[in-house]
């Protein structure tokens, strides 16, 4: 059972095919050449001369090969005659094998050598009056026929392993891609939070406190950095966190390093979103990134976050009363992490100046399909 299922893949396989094809019209060309002896032109020891040129053919470069078996099948093609319908089969066996080792995108010597010599064969009986002699034609066009089919079959196969290839690389940016912004917005978070509380502690009347809490802030994002790296190993398996976050975290959570640098937060939450898995978890990556940006770098006040539905869109806009938008977008700020997230679940995201003063981050996120 074994090897009749390795034989079956073997067939199946691109090069398995063309050694077989290869190997049916190297049998048909030496049991013509060798067993013809009557009805050609030329004497048949003549004809036994198509086998060295074949073999030496074999070692020549693609180019060279092809024209060598082209002028192979042009001489058995002219001094068959229309009793030696055999020779017609081992020209068409030599156009096949001259049109698939062809270099060129549009093959052409196979069937131009092949047609040239039909076209003498078919001269040659007229002038000896032997009436009209249309068989060469006929096996040069079946064999050419064949080639072709064969090389768009490779080609085909050829281009389904690339294309196969390509979406495994493909998934591979994507998940990396994907990892990166998890990466950049669970440490960077954590990290600001932690600098929050140690900036804090040094003015704290209990310093341990803020310890306590920049110990629990270490410890969730080792946590969650121990769970992403382990999807580095496999590109295929989806990114997730320990605890899915809740979109109520954002006021519980998220706005807490704010407040304890002295900023007024205000959130707004709609009760009914329509956001699925994944546009939750996009909404709270955003509105983190945001909200630590905003910690690191607006000199805000106040600071307000508002997540509610619109249509058939939820709005996420985060805006505060600091220095402002950046000038221009870099690849650090996580400005651009935002932008892929909402733009990989076929929404947007604008950055621009707050009236009065400061920044407002809006993103748009498709509401689930019921």
């Amino acid at each position: 059972m074994q090897v009749v299922t390795a034989i079956g893949q073997w067939v199946r396989s691109l090069e398995g095919v063309r050694r077989l094809a290869y190997g049916a019209a190297g049998l048909i060309v030496t049991v013509v050449v060798t067993t013809v002896d009557q009805n050609v032109l030329v004497p048949a020891g003549w004809v036994w001369l198509v086998l060295p040129a074949a073999l030496t053919a074999v070692a020549l470069p693609p180019g060279p090969r092809a024209l060598v078996f082209a002028a192979c099948a042009g001489f058995v093609a002219i001094v068959s005659t229309g009793e030696s319908v055999q020779l017609g089969l081992a020209a068409a066996a030599l156009v096949f094998v001259s049109t698939c080792e062809d270099p060129a995108r549009r093959p052409w010597l196979g069937w131009a050598a092949g047609v040239a010599g039909a076209a003498g064969a078919l001269a040659i009986a007229l002038l000896n009056h032997r009436g009209l002699y249309e068989q060469p034609f006929v096996f040069v066009a079946a064999g050419y026929l064949v080639a072709v089919l064969m090389r768009s079959w490779s080609r085909g196969n050829a281009l389904t392993r690339e294309t196969t290839e390509l979406r495994g690389q493909a998934a591979w940016l994507e998940q990396r891609t994907n990892l990166a912004r998890e990466l950049h917005d669970v440490v960077g978070h954590h990290v600001t939070a932690m600098v929050v509380q140690a900036e804090a502690g040094q003015f704290s009347s209990d310093p341990a406190v803020a310890l306590q809490t920049i110990a629990n802030s270490g410890r969730t994002a080792l946590r969650e950095l121990d769970t992403l790296v382990v999807h580095l190993g496999n590109p295929d398996a989806p990114v997730a966190v320990t605890a899915p976050p809740r979109l109520s975290d954002i006021d519980e959570l998220l706005a807490e390093p704010l407040r304890q640098q002295g900023v007024a937060v205000h959130v707004r939450l709609d009760a009914d979103l329509g956001l699925d898995e994944v546009g939750v978890l996009a909404a709270y990556r955003i509105a983190q990134e945001a909200i630590t940006n905003i910690a690191r770098h607006a000199n805000a006040t106040t600071a307000w976050v508002e997540l509610v539905r619109v249509g058939g869109h939820a709005r996420l806009r985060v805006s505060d009363d600091g220095t402002g938008p950046p000038q221009a977008v870099t690849r650090g700020s996580g400005l651009l992490g935002i932008e892929e997230r909402a733009r990989a679940l076929g929404g947007s995201s604008h950055v621009n100046r707050r009236p009065g003063g400061g920044t407002v981050l809006e993103a748009i996120l498709p509401v689930a399909k019921p």
